[in-house]
């Protein structure tokens, strides 16, 4: 009988995952802009944004440990529920010091916060026992596309402001803190889901999903310390480049082009719909070359496009080159979320993501913080000089470290080429 891609659980996990990753699409764009826009410094906001990084880092391992151990589905409610309060701490304040606040509890920016290191343990392990270990990439693949879908939504969702400004005569300030009560809104419903999403310790889906016996749910022996490690190093650098550049690349545009808000907000949009490309690539590079040779490859494809952007001459072609690179990034994440999680025991699943996520959101934090001074002093080249050496080192360490292991599930096939 052939295993079906989508089950009860992963439906629901996918859907809670699009409607509560909308308001990150906009929080990554609006309040950077915003902020820089009415004279808050890059060094500032790269304060506010790395905030939520700390809170993740100093959260995801215990997380990670209390997951395994514990109820992953209301751990993950509670996690769900965080950003609800943060978004409408935006709506209300303009000071520094409450929005950093609000980034520690529920997170801005691609970290999260304290909600994310909630979540990611939680969610994370639950795709990944609700399907077969041979469709799981091409799970995660879909993931990665939900994700980014609803990134592409709430970056679109960027002239909010100016159409509440327009239509309803607000002022420029009232504008943005009614659509940050909005993003409020739809994190809120985000909970929904999750309540049609079965009790994993009385329900499996498959029937090589283990449990472990009762009397050894409340302590659980981690014995893959070293790949813990490995993945640790491997997501430290991808999260510093993704810090030091990425996460406030919507500035870069601002300061390298003078684009406005929704302009920068329409091309991320772009750029993150177009990884809906990745899903049918996914298995087909995964079954001839493997997941390790797959992410190295399509990381440093990533890494080589991002790295053309500061020698363009017009936002356009800027855009255009981070959109390519946002497919091949697309490839590389979600084979890599999908590898991590089949070479270790799935009672150790939320630990490895506890610690290789807390390496990934120390890189991340000291990224931002080191980006936003750089850009704060008009060094707009150097953080992508930055970003390109990390994630060259993050790409050339997955072969070195995993080249001979095999998760579970993974076979690679031999696949004629069109001309065979």
């Amino acid at each position: 009988m052939k295993e079906p891609l989508f089950t009860h659980d992963s439906l629901f996990l996918l859907f809670s995952t699009f409607l509560n990753s909308i308001p990150v699409g906009y929080i990554n764009v609006v309040p950077l802009v915003y902020l820089a826009e009415i004279g808050y410094d890059p060094s500032t906001i790269g304060i506010i944004y790395s905030a939520s990084t700390i809170a993740t880092t100093v959260g995801m391992i215990p997380c990670g440990l209390l997951a395994d151990r514990y109820d992953k589905r209301k751990l993950l409610m509670v996690g769900t529920f965080l950003p609800c309060v943060s978004y409408a701490i935006f709506g209300l304040t303009l000071d520094s010091s409450l929005l950093t606040i609000a980034s520690i509890i529920g997170g801005v920016g691609f970290a999260g916060g304290l909600g994310a290191a909630i979540v990611s343990p939680s969610l994370i392990p639950m795709l990944a026992d609700s399907t077969s270990d041979k469709k799981r990439s091409t799970l995660f693949g879909v993931l990665q596309s939900a994700w980014a879908i609803a990134l592409a939504i709430g970056s679109a969702l960027s002239f909010l402001p100016s159409l509440f400004n327009s239509w309803f005569a607000q002022s420029e300030r009232s504008a943005h803190f009614e659509s940050y009560f909005i993003m409020s809104g739809i994190a809120a419903v985000a909970l929904v889901p999750i309540f049609f999403v079965k009790d994993r310790r009385n329900s499996l889906p498959f029937s090589q999903v283990r449990k472990p016996p009762h009397s050894s749910r409340f302590k659980v022996a981690v014995t893959s310390w070293s790949r813990i490690g490995q993945f640790s190093l491997v997501f430290a650098f991808s999260g510093f480049g993704l810090g030091v550049l990425v996460q406030l690349l919507p500035i870069w545009f601002t300061l390298r082009f003078g684009a406005s808000e929704s302009t920068v907000g329409f091309w991320m949009s772009v750029s993150n719909l177009a990884t809906i490309v990745s899903i049918p690539l996914i298995p087909r590079l995964v079954g001839r070359r493997g997941s390790i040779s797959t992410a190295a490859a399509t990381g440093i494809v990533a890494t080589f496009v991002l790295g053309l952007m500061p020698f363009t001459a017009a936002f356009e072609m800027a855009a255009a080159l981070f959109t390519i690179r946002s497919v091949a990034v697309g490839v590389s994440w979600a084979v890599i979320q999908s590898y991590m999680m089949g070479v270790v025991g799935e009672n150790e699943r939320a630990t490895m993501v506890g610690f290789a996520y807390t390496a990934w959101g120390v890189g991340l934090s000291l990224g931002i913080l080191i980006g936003g001074e750089l850009l704060g002093v008009g060094l707009l080249t150097i953080p992508f000089v930055a970003a390109v050496i990390s994630y060259l080192a993050s790409s050339a360490v997955l072969p070195l470290f995993f080249r001979k292991v095999k998760p579970l599930g993974e076979v690679t096939l031999s696949v004629p080429r069109m001309s065979d």
